[in-house]
Protein backbone atom coordinates (compact mmCIF):
# COMPACT_ATOMS: atom_id res chain seq x y z
CA UNK A 1 0.00 0.00 0.00
CA UNK A 2 0.76 3.52 -0.22
CA UNK A 3 1.65 4.34 3.33
CA UNK A 4 4.82 1.51 2.33
CA UNK A 5 5.66 3.42 0.48
CA UNK A 6 5.77 6.84 2.22
CA UNK A 7 7.81 4.41 5.25
CA UNK A 8 10.54 3.35 2.89
CA UNK A 9 11.59 6.52 1.26
CA UNK A 10 11.25 8.06 4.90
CA UNK A 11 13.82 5.92 6.13
CA UNK A 12 16.09 6.38 3.28
CA UNK A 13 15.96 10.51 3.31
CA UNK A 14 16.71 9.88 6.99
CA UNK A 15 19.44 7.71 5.95
CA UNK A 16 20.92 10.58 4.12
CA UNK A 17 20.42 13.19 6.36
CA UNK A 18 22.78 11.61 9.35
CA UNK A 19 24.70 10.07 6.60
CA UNK A 20 25.45 13.88 5.03
CA UNK A 21 25.84 15.34 8.67
CA UNK A 22 28.26 12.49 9.22
CA UNK A 23 30.56 12.98 5.90
CA UNK A 24 29.59 16.77 4.53
CA UNK A 25 32.51 17.06 2.64
CA UNK A 26 31.64 13.82 0.68
CA UNK A 27 30.16 15.57 -2.53
CA UNK A 28 29.81 11.73 -4.23
CA UNK A 29 28.18 9.99 -1.76
CA UNK A 30 25.64 12.80 -0.81
CA UNK A 31 25.19 12.88 -4.56
CA UNK A 32 23.87 8.78 -4.34
CA UNK A 33 22.25 9.62 -1.49
CA UNK A 34 19.56 12.02 -3.53
CA UNK A 35 19.51 10.00 -6.53
CA UNK A 36 18.04 7.31 -4.34
CA UNK A 37 14.66 9.18 -3.66
CA UNK A 38 14.57 10.62 -7.47
CA UNK A 39 11.44 10.17 -8.72
CA UNK A 40 12.78 9.29 -12.36
CA UNK A 41 14.63 6.47 -10.84
CA UNK A 42 11.08 4.24 -9.71
CA UNK A 43 8.62 3.21 -11.84
CA UNK A 44 5.34 1.81 -10.67
CA UNK A 45 3.21 -0.99 -12.58
CA UNK A 46 0.67 -3.75 -12.19
CA UNK A 47 0.91 -7.22 -12.56
CA UNK A 48 -2.48 -9.92 -12.47
CA UNK A 49 -2.25 -13.53 -11.44
CA UNK A 50 -4.84 -15.40 -12.10
CA UNK A 51 -6.86 -17.55 -8.73
CA UNK A 52 -7.90 -20.83 -8.64
CA UNK A 53 -10.93 -21.13 -6.99
CA UNK A 54 -13.22 -23.69 -5.16
CA UNK A 55 -16.87 -23.65 -3.77
CA UNK A 56 -16.92 -25.78 -0.26
CA UNK A 57 -20.11 -26.20 1.35
CA UNK A 58 -20.12 -25.32 5.37
CA UNK A 59 -21.20 -28.34 7.33
CA UNK A 60 -21.50 -26.76 10.47
CA UNK A 61 -20.63 -23.68 12.57
CA UNK A 62 -20.07 -23.32 16.34
CA UNK A 63 -23.66 -21.77 17.52
CA UNK A 64 -23.65 -20.85 21.28
CA UNK A 65 -22.75 -17.59 22.56
CA UNK A 66 -23.60 -15.63 19.17
CA UNK A 67 -24.59 -11.92 18.20
CA UNK A 68 -27.78 -12.61 16.91
CA UNK A 69 -30.35 -16.27 16.27
CA UNK A 70 -31.87 -16.58 13.71
CA UNK A 71 -36.05 -18.08 12.96
CA UNK A 72 -37.38 -19.03 10.44
CA UNK A 73 -37.47 -21.08 7.12
CA UNK A 74 -35.58 -19.82 3.73
CA UNK A 75 -34.95 -20.93 0.36
CA UNK A 76 -33.35 -19.51 -2.97
CA UNK A 77 -32.68 -21.10 -6.18
CA UNK A 78 -29.03 -20.44 -5.41
CA UNK A 79 -27.98 -21.47 -1.90
CA UNK A 80 -30.74 -24.07 -1.12
CA UNK A 81 -33.12 -24.51 2.13
CA UNK A 82 -32.45 -23.26 5.81
CA UNK A 83 -34.65 -24.12 8.51
CA UNK A 84 -33.20 -21.93 11.96
CA UNK A 85 -33.98 -22.63 15.23
CA UNK A 86 -32.83 -21.89 18.60
CA UNK A 87 -32.34 -23.53 22.37
CA UNK A 88 -32.39 -21.07 25.40
CA UNK A 89 -31.96 -21.51 29.13
CA UNK A 90 -33.45 -19.09 30.90
CA UNK A 91 -32.95 -17.25 34.17
CA UNK A 92 -34.52 -16.79 37.71
CA UNK A 93 -36.73 -13.38 38.10
CA UNK A 94 -33.97 -10.95 38.80
CA UNK A 95 -36.18 -8.76 40.59
CA UNK A 96 -37.96 -11.27 43.11
CA UNK A 97 -36.17 -11.41 46.32
CA UNK A 98 -38.23 -14.13 47.50
CA UNK A 99 -39.89 -16.29 44.18
CA UNK A 100 -43.29 -17.56 45.94
CA UNK A 101 -46.90 -16.90 44.67
CA UNK A 102 -49.87 -15.86 47.64
CA UNK A 103 -53.48 -16.23 48.51
CA UNK A 104 -56.60 -17.17 45.48
CA UNK A 105 -53.65 -16.91 42.71
CA UNK A 106 -54.94 -17.04 39.48
CA UNK A 107 -52.18 -17.26 36.23
CA UNK A 108 -53.63 -14.59 34.20
CA UNK A 109 -51.12 -15.04 31.44
CA UNK A 110 -48.06 -16.21 29.98
CA UNK A 111 -45.98 -14.58 27.31
CA UNK A 112 -42.74 -15.25 25.25
CA UNK A 113 -41.51 -12.29 24.68
CA UNK A 114 -38.45 -11.52 21.95
CA UNK A 115 -38.17 -8.07 20.57
CA UNK A 116 -37.50 -7.39 17.10
CA UNK A 117 -34.87 -4.86 15.74
CA UNK A 118 -36.45 -2.51 14.27
CA UNK A 119 -36.43 1.25 13.27
CA UNK A 120 -39.35 4.10 13.74
CA UNK A 121 -40.09 5.19 10.89
CA UNK A 122 -40.68 9.37 10.90
CA UNK A 123 -44.60 8.90 9.69
CA UNK A 124 -46.89 7.61 12.21
CA UNK A 125 -50.43 6.50 11.69
CA UNK A 126 -53.32 8.55 11.40
CA UNK A 127 -53.75 7.56 15.46
CA UNK A 128 -50.42 8.92 16.53
CA UNK A 129 -49.56 5.61 17.10
CA UNK A 130 -45.61 5.19 16.04
CA UNK A 131 -45.04 3.21 12.80
CA UNK A 132 -41.77 0.97 12.67
CA UNK A 133 -40.11 -1.75 9.70
CA UNK A 134 -38.55 -4.49 11.01
CA UNK A 135 -34.66 -5.22 10.60
CA UNK A 136 -32.96 -8.14 9.36
CA UNK A 137 -35.54 -10.23 7.86
CA UNK A 138 -34.93 -11.91 4.38
CA UNK A 139 -37.14 -13.59 2.12
CA UNK A 140 -40.93 -13.12 1.83
CA UNK A 141 -42.40 -11.52 4.76
CA UNK A 142 -45.97 -12.89 3.90
CA UNK A 143 -45.57 -16.11 3.27
CA UNK A 144 -45.94 -17.76 6.94
CA UNK A 145 -43.96 -20.42 8.36
CA UNK A 146 -45.07 -22.48 11.41
CA UNK A 147 -43.54 -21.64 14.86
CA UNK A 148 -43.78 -24.16 18.19
CA UNK A 149 -42.66 -23.83 21.51
CA UNK A 150 -41.33 -26.89 23.30
CA UNK A 151 -39.75 -27.45 26.52
CA UNK A 152 -36.07 -28.23 26.00
CA UNK A 153 -35.23 -31.62 27.18
CA UNK A 154 -31.40 -31.47 26.84
CA UNK A 155 -29.10 -30.11 29.76
CA UNK A 156 -26.76 -27.48 28.69
CA UNK A 157 -23.53 -27.56 30.08
CA UNK A 158 -21.44 -24.67 30.70
CA UNK A 159 -18.49 -26.62 30.80
CA UNK A 160 -17.10 -29.18 27.78
CA UNK A 161 -18.39 -32.74 29.59
CA UNK A 162 -14.79 -34.12 28.00
CA UNK A 163 -12.76 -31.48 29.01
CA UNK A 164 -14.05 -29.10 32.22
CA UNK A 165 -11.11 -27.04 31.82
CA UNK A 166 -12.59 -25.61 28.80
CA UNK A 167 -16.22 -23.99 28.11
CA UNK A 168 -18.75 -26.18 26.03
CA UNK A 169 -19.03 -25.74 22.20
CA UNK A 170 -22.58 -26.30 20.27
CA UNK A 171 -22.69 -26.60 17.16
CA UNK A 172 -25.61 -25.49 14.49
CA UNK A 173 -26.20 -29.43 13.12
CA UNK A 174 -26.33 -30.55 17.07
CA UNK A 175 -30.07 -32.09 17.49
CA UNK A 176 -31.33 -31.31 20.86
CA UNK A 177 -34.19 -33.16 22.89
CA UNK A 178 -37.52 -31.72 23.45
CA UNK A 179 -40.63 -32.35 25.59
CA UNK A 180 -43.27 -34.89 23.80
CA UNK A 181 -45.82 -31.66 22.96
CA UNK A 182 -45.39 -27.99 21.96
CA UNK A 183 -46.26 -25.65 24.64
CA UNK A 184 -47.14 -23.36 21.62
CA UNK A 185 -47.74 -24.33 17.80
CA UNK A 186 -49.13 -21.63 15.38
CA UNK A 187 -48.54 -20.27 11.96
CA UNK A 188 -46.05 -16.82 12.51
CA UNK A 189 -44.66 -14.27 10.20
CA UNK A 190 -42.89 -10.99 11.18
CA UNK A 191 -45.37 -7.90 12.07
CA UNK A 192 -43.82 -4.89 12.69
CA UNK A 193 -47.27 -3.15 14.26
CA UNK A 194 -47.48 -5.87 16.87
CA UNK A 195 -46.70 -3.15 19.57
CA UNK A 196 -49.04 -4.36 22.43
CA UNK A 197 -50.35 -6.80 24.58
CA UNK A 198 -53.85 -7.52 25.73
CA UNK A 199 -53.66 -9.26 29.20
CA UNK A 200 -57.18 -10.60 30.73
CA UNK A 201 -56.63 -10.51 34.74
CA UNK A 202 -58.65 -12.95 36.62
CA UNK A 203 -60.57 -13.39 40.22
CA UNK A 204 -60.07 -16.77 41.52
CA UNK A 205 -64.03 -17.52 39.96
CA UNK A 206 -62.23 -17.31 36.57
CA UNK A 207 -64.28 -14.15 35.76
CA UNK A 208 -61.98 -11.28 34.24
CA UNK A 209 -62.04 -8.34 36.57
CA UNK A 210 -59.73 -6.15 34.23
CA UNK A 211 -57.54 -6.10 30.92
CA UNK A 212 -54.21 -4.49 30.93
CA UNK A 213 -52.42 -2.92 28.01
CA UNK A 214 -48.87 -3.57 28.10
CA UNK A 215 -46.28 -1.58 25.57
CA UNK A 216 -43.02 -1.57 25.40
CA UNK A 217 -40.55 0.51 26.84
CA UNK A 218 -39.46 1.85 23.80
CA UNK A 219 -42.74 1.26 22.18
CA UNK A 220 -41.34 -1.23 19.45
CA UNK A 221 -42.69 -4.39 18.44
CA UNK A 222 -41.99 -7.82 19.61
CA UNK A 223 -42.84 -11.35 18.89
CA UNK A 224 -45.66 -12.60 21.37
CA UNK A 225 -46.34 -16.14 22.03
CA UNK A 226 -48.70 -17.78 24.44
CA UNK A 227 -47.32 -20.58 26.44
CA UNK A 228 -49.45 -23.78 27.73
CA UNK A 229 -51.04 -21.96 31.43
CA UNK A 230 -51.41 -25.64 32.20
CA UNK A 231 -48.55 -26.52 31.83
CA UNK A 232 -47.15 -23.66 33.67
CA UNK A 233 -48.99 -23.76 36.21
CA UNK A 234 -47.96 -27.09 37.09
CA UNK A 235 -43.98 -26.45 36.80
CA UNK A 236 -43.79 -22.86 37.45
CA UNK A 237 -46.57 -22.02 40.20
CA UNK A 238 -47.49 -24.95 42.14
CA UNK A 239 -43.89 -26.32 42.61
CA UNK A 240 -42.26 -22.78 43.50
CA UNK A 241 -41.78 -23.19 47.17
CA UNK A 242 -39.45 -26.09 46.08
CA UNK A 243 -35.94 -25.99 46.52
CA UNK A 244 -35.44 -25.79 42.37
CA UNK A 245 -36.16 -22.44 42.37
CA UNK A 246 -33.26 -21.86 44.97
CA UNK A 247 -30.36 -20.84 42.13
CA UNK A 248 -29.88 -20.95 38.70
CA UNK A 249 -28.16 -23.25 38.74
CA UNK A 250 -30.68 -25.44 40.73
CA UNK A 251 -33.44 -24.10 38.35
CA UNK A 252 -31.11 -24.92 34.88
CA UNK A 253 -31.48 -28.25 36.11
CA UNK A 254 -35.01 -28.58 36.98
CA UNK A 255 -36.62 -26.44 33.90
CA UNK A 256 -33.66 -27.13 30.95
CA UNK A 257 -35.07 -23.99 28.70
CA UNK A 258 -36.95 -23.73 25.85
CA UNK A 259 -37.27 -25.28 22.42
CA UNK A 260 -37.92 -22.43 20.10
CA UNK A 261 -38.70 -24.18 16.62
CA UNK A 262 -39.52 -22.81 12.69
CA UNK A 263 -40.92 -25.34 10.65
CA UNK A 264 -42.40 -24.60 6.58
CA UNK A 265 -46.03 -24.96 6.04
CA UNK A 266 -47.58 -24.19 2.81
CA UNK A 267 -43.95 -23.12 1.09
CA UNK A 268 -40.27 -23.41 2.26
CA UNK A 269 -39.86 -20.01 0.23
CA UNK A 270 -40.55 -17.67 3.53
CA UNK A 271 -38.70 -15.90 5.52
CA UNK A 272 -35.51 -15.53 8.23
CA UNK A 273 -35.64 -12.90 10.89
CA UNK A 274 -32.17 -12.18 12.88
CA UNK A 275 -33.04 -11.82 16.51
CA UNK A 276 -30.94 -10.19 19.62
CA UNK A 277 -32.75 -12.07 22.40
CA UNK A 278 -30.35 -10.30 25.50
CA UNK A 279 -33.73 -8.39 25.93
CA UNK A 280 -36.30 -11.63 25.06
CA UNK A 281 -37.94 -13.14 28.16
CA UNK A 282 -41.05 -15.32 29.39
CA UNK A 283 -43.44 -13.42 31.43
CA UNK A 284 -45.81 -14.85 33.96
CA UNK A 285 -48.54 -12.55 34.99
CA UNK A 286 -50.73 -13.38 37.53
CA UNK A 287 -53.29 -11.88 40.33
CA UNK A 288 -53.47 -12.74 43.72
CA UNK A 289 -55.45 -11.26 46.99
CA UNK A 290 -53.41 -9.09 49.86
CA UNK A 291 -54.31 -7.22 52.35
CA UNK A 292 -53.79 -2.88 52.26
CA UNK A 293 -52.42 -1.68 55.41
CA UNK A 294 -53.17 1.53 56.40
CA UNK A 295 -51.26 3.95 54.07
CA UNK A 296 -51.82 1.57 50.98
CA UNK A 297 -53.89 1.41 47.99
CA UNK A 298 -52.47 -1.80 45.97
CA UNK A 299 -55.84 -1.93 43.59
CA UNK A 300 -55.58 2.03 42.91
CA UNK A 301 -59.09 2.43 44.06
CA UNK A 302 -58.88 5.78 46.25
CA UNK A 303 -59.78 3.22 49.37
CA UNK A 304 -57.19 3.05 52.18
CA UNK A 305 -56.97 -0.52 54.14
CA UNK A 306 -59.08 -2.68 52.76
CA UNK A 307 -58.61 -6.58 53.22
CA UNK A 308 -58.32 -9.08 50.04
CA UNK A 309 -57.68 -6.74 47.51
CA UNK A 310 -57.17 -8.48 43.88
CA UNK A 311 -53.91 -7.32 42.77
CA UNK A 312 -51.45 -7.71 39.42
CA UNK A 313 -48.10 -9.01 39.41
CA UNK A 314 -45.44 -10.98 37.18
CA UNK A 315 -42.77 -12.38 37.04
CA UNK A 316 -39.69 -12.04 34.47
CA UNK A 317 -37.81 -14.93 33.68
CA UNK A 318 -35.16 -13.40 31.02
CA UNK A 319 -33.73 -15.77 28.66
CA UNK A 320 -29.69 -16.02 29.21
CA UNK A 321 -26.91 -18.58 30.78
CA UNK A 322 -26.84 -20.60 27.34
CA UNK A 323 -28.53 -20.39 23.92
CA UNK A 324 -27.61 -21.81 20.66
CA UNK A 325 -28.65 -21.95 17.23
CA UNK A 326 -29.94 -24.86 15.32
CA UNK A 327 -29.84 -24.72 11.32
CA UNK A 328 -30.96 -27.70 9.08
CA UNK A 329 -29.75 -26.97 5.64
CA UNK A 330 -31.14 -28.63 2.01
CA UNK A 331 -28.95 -28.40 -1.23
CA UNK A 332 -31.20 -30.19 -2.89
CA UNK A 333 -32.22 -27.56 -5.53
CA UNK A 334 -29.09 -24.97 -5.55
CA UNK A 335 -26.04 -23.57 -7.34
CA UNK A 336 -28.81 -22.45 -10.25
CA UNK A 337 -26.22 -20.42 -11.89
CA UNK A 338 -23.78 -23.05 -12.71
CA UNK A 339 -20.78 -24.58 -10.74
CA UNK A 340 -18.30 -22.11 -12.52
CA UNK A 341 -20.00 -19.97 -10.08
CA UNK A 342 -19.21 -18.99 -6.04
CA UNK A 343 -21.43 -19.32 -3.79
CA UNK A 344 -20.56 -17.64 -0.59
CA UNK A 345 -23.36 -17.84 2.14
CA UNK A 346 -23.16 -17.15 6.34
CA UNK A 347 -25.16 -19.55 8.53
CA UNK A 348 -23.15 -22.55 8.17
CA UNK A 349 -23.66 -22.21 4.30
CA UNK A 350 -20.83 -21.78 2.02
CA UNK A 351 -17.37 -20.14 1.63
CA UNK A 352 -14.99 -19.93 -1.35
CA UNK A 353 -11.10 -20.98 -1.47
CA UNK A 354 -8.72 -19.49 -3.43
CA UNK A 355 -5.29 -20.81 -4.39
CA UNK A 356 -2.81 -18.22 -5.19
CA UNK A 357 0.13 -17.85 -8.06
CA UNK A 358 -0.56 -21.33 -9.23
CA UNK A 359 0.33 -20.44 -12.75
CA UNK A 360 3.00 -18.14 -12.19
CA UNK A 361 7.19 -18.97 -11.02
CA UNK A 362 6.49 -17.49 -7.61
CA UNK A 363 10.24 -17.71 -7.31
CA UNK A 364 11.30 -15.75 -10.22
CA UNK A 365 8.18 -13.05 -8.27
CA UNK A 366 10.39 -13.25 -5.62
CA UNK A 367 13.57 -12.36 -7.14
CA UNK A 368 12.00 -9.08 -8.97
CA UNK A 369 12.57 -7.17 -5.39
CA UNK A 370 9.47 -5.19 -6.20
CA UNK A 371 8.15 -2.96 -3.37
CA UNK A 372 4.63 -4.24 -3.31
CA UNK A 373 2.52 -0.91 -2.69
CA UNK A 374 -0.86 -2.61 -3.10
CA UNK A 375 -2.45 -5.89 -3.49
CA UNK A 376 -6.05 -6.36 -3.89
CA UNK A 377 -8.59 -9.65 -4.29
CA UNK A 378 -11.17 -8.69 -6.62
CA UNK A 379 -14.61 -10.38 -6.74
CA UNK A 380 -17.29 -9.74 -8.99
CA UNK A 381 -21.07 -9.98 -8.44
CA UNK A 382 -23.32 -11.96 -10.87
CA UNK A 383 -25.73 -9.86 -11.10
CA UNK A 384 -28.04 -12.22 -13.33
CA UNK A 385 -28.40 -14.58 -10.24
CA UNK A 386 -31.70 -15.27 -9.22
CA UNK A 387 -30.64 -14.54 -5.21
CA UNK A 388 -30.80 -10.88 -4.02
CA UNK A 389 -29.68 -11.31 -0.78
CA UNK A 390 -25.87 -10.18 -0.70
CA UNK A 391 -24.22 -9.50 2.15
CA UNK A 392 -22.37 -6.08 2.94
CA UNK A 393 -18.66 -7.57 3.50
CA UNK A 394 -16.75 -10.48 2.87
CA UNK A 395 -13.53 -11.49 4.62
CA UNK A 396 -10.67 -13.33 3.55
CA UNK A 397 -8.23 -15.40 5.78
CA UNK A 398 -6.09 -18.49 6.10
CA UNK A 399 -8.07 -21.43 5.40
CA UNK A 400 -5.30 -24.14 6.10
CA UNK A 401 -4.51 -23.33 9.22
CA UNK A 402 -7.81 -21.04 10.31
CA UNK A 403 -5.83 -18.00 11.04
CA UNK A 404 -5.64 -14.47 10.08
CA UNK A 405 -3.73 -13.05 7.54
CA UNK A 406 -1.13 -10.57 8.07
CA UNK A 407 -3.02 -7.24 6.83
CA UNK A 408 -5.67 -8.03 9.34
CA UNK A 409 -3.02 -7.86 12.70
CA UNK A 410 -0.59 -5.03 10.79
CA UNK A 411 -3.60 -2.96 9.27
CA UNK A 412 -6.86 -3.48 11.42
CA UNK A 413 -9.47 -5.48 10.05
CA UNK A 414 -10.81 -2.12 8.07
CA UNK A 415 -7.97 -1.65 5.97
CA UNK A 416 -8.47 -4.51 4.01
CA UNK A 417 -12.18 -3.11 3.05
CA UNK A 418 -14.59 -6.21 1.48
CA UNK A 419 -17.16 -4.12 1.82
CA UNK A 420 -19.98 -4.54 -0.98
CA UNK A 421 -19.60 -2.21 -3.99
CA UNK A 422 -22.64 -1.06 -5.68
CA UNK A 423 -23.37 0.03 -9.66
CA UNK A 424 -24.82 3.61 -10.59
CA UNK A 425 -28.28 1.50 -10.25
CA UNK A 426 -27.50 0.64 -6.77
CA UNK A 427 -27.59 -3.02 -7.75
CA UNK A 428 -24.66 -5.05 -6.01
CA UNK A 429 -21.25 -5.29 -8.09
CA UNK A 430 -18.06 -6.00 -6.75
CA UNK A 431 -16.39 -6.39 -3.54
CA UNK A 432 -12.40 -5.95 -3.14
CA UNK A 433 -10.25 -6.89 -0.70
CA UNK A 434 -6.96 -5.83 0.22
CA UNK A 435 -3.88 -8.09 0.92
CA UNK A 436 -0.94 -6.08 0.08
CA UNK A 437 0.85 -6.61 3.60
CA UNK A 438 0.19 -10.69 2.82
CA UNK A 439 1.68 -10.46 -0.76
CA UNK A 440 4.46 -8.45 0.57
CA UNK A 441 5.85 -10.43 2.68
CA UNK A 442 5.40 -13.78 0.45
CA UNK A 443 7.04 -12.25 -2.14
CA UNK A 444 10.06 -10.79 -0.24
CA UNK A 445 10.52 -14.02 0.78
CA UNK A 446 14.07 -15.46 -0.36
CA UNK A 447 13.33 -19.29 1.57
CA UNK A 448 10.79 -21.41 -0.40
CA UNK A 449 7.07 -20.88 0.41
CA UNK A 450 4.09 -23.50 1.03
CA UNK A 451 1.50 -21.79 -0.38
CA UNK A 452 -1.68 -22.04 1.75
CA UNK A 453 -4.98 -21.88 0.51
CA UNK A 454 -6.78 -18.52 1.77
CA UNK A 455 -10.77 -18.45 2.66
CA UNK A 456 -12.96 -15.90 1.50
CA UNK A 457 -16.60 -16.21 4.24
CA UNK A 458 -19.31 -13.42 4.57
CA UNK A 459 -17.90 -11.78 7.47
CA UNK A 460 -19.01 -11.82 10.89
CA UNK A 461 -18.13 -9.08 13.90
CA UNK A 462 -16.34 -12.28 15.59
CA UNK A 463 -13.85 -12.01 12.24
CA UNK A 464 -12.65 -8.95 14.33
CA UNK A 465 -9.26 -10.08 16.42
CA UNK A 466 -9.96 -8.79 19.95
CA UNK A 467 -5.68 -8.09 20.56
CA UNK A 468 -2.59 -8.64 18.04
CA UNK A 469 -2.38 -11.93 19.39
CA UNK A 470 -6.04 -13.31 18.61
CA UNK A 471 -5.26 -14.38 15.19
CA UNK A 472 -7.77 -17.71 15.22
CA UNK A 473 -10.25 -17.60 13.32
CA UNK A 474 -13.93 -18.52 15.59
CA UNK A 475 -15.98 -19.46 12.25
CA UNK A 476 -19.03 -18.18 13.84
CA UNK A 477 -21.46 -17.35 11.40
CA UNK A 478 -25.09 -16.36 11.77
CA UNK A 479 -25.36 -13.77 8.87
CA UNK A 480 -27.86 -15.66 6.51
CA UNK A 481 -27.08 -13.71 3.44
CA UNK A 482 -25.24 -14.75 0.48
CA UNK A 483 -24.27 -13.56 -3.04
CA UNK A 484 -23.21 -15.22 -6.29
CA UNK A 485 -19.64 -14.52 -7.86
CA UNK A 486 -18.09 -14.90 -10.84
CA UNK A 487 -15.10 -17.35 -10.39
CA UNK A 488 -11.81 -18.65 -12.38
CA UNK A 489 -13.27 -19.87 -15.25
CA UNK A 490 -12.49 -17.93 -18.33
CA UNK A 491 -15.58 -17.88 -19.53
CA UNK A 492 -16.08 -14.67 -17.38
CA UNK A 493 -13.51 -12.28 -19.09
CA UNK A 494 -13.34 -9.41 -17.38
CA UNK A 495 -15.12 -10.06 -14.20
CA UNK A 496 -13.43 -13.72 -13.24
CA UNK A 497 -11.78 -13.48 -9.54
CA UNK A 498 -7.90 -11.75 -9.84
CA UNK A 499 -5.01 -10.89 -7.88
CA UNK A 500 -3.89 -7.25 -8.78
CA UNK A 501 -0.34 -6.70 -7.82
CA UNK A 502 0.58 -3.16 -7.76
CA UNK A 503 4.96 -2.33 -7.01
CA UNK A 504 7.81 0.16 -7.47
CA UNK A 505 10.87 -1.32 -8.60
CA UNK A 506 14.00 0.78 -9.27
CA UNK A 507 15.03 1.68 -12.99
CA UNK A 508 17.72 0.52 -14.50
CA UNK A 509 20.71 2.69 -15.81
Amino acid sequence: MTTKVVKVLKYVGLFSIVFFTITSCEKEIESIGVNLVNNNNFSTNKFVSEVVTTNVNVDRVPANQVGQYLLGVYRDDEFGKIKASFVTQIGLPASAEEYVYGTNVTLDSVIVNIPYQATRLEENYEGGEPKFSIDSVIGDVNTEFQLNIYELKTFLNVLDPTDPTRNAVYYSDKQFLKGPSALYSGSFKVNPDDTVSYIKRYMPDASVYDTDTIKQEDLGPSIKVPLDEAFIQQVFIDNASGPEFDSFDDFSHYFRGLYIEAEELLSDRSHLISLDISRAKMIIYYSQDEDESDIEDLNNNGVLGEQGVRVKHQYDFPFGGISSSVYTRDYTISHQSGADRLYVQGAAGSLTTLELFTGDDLTQLQNNNWLITEANLIFYVDQNASSNIAPERLFVYNYDDNLQIHDVITEGIGAIGGELERDADGNPYRYKIKITDYISELLKNTDPVDLVKLGVKVFSDTDSPASPFDTKIEQYSWNPKGVVLFGSDLAAGDKRVKLEIFYTELNSN
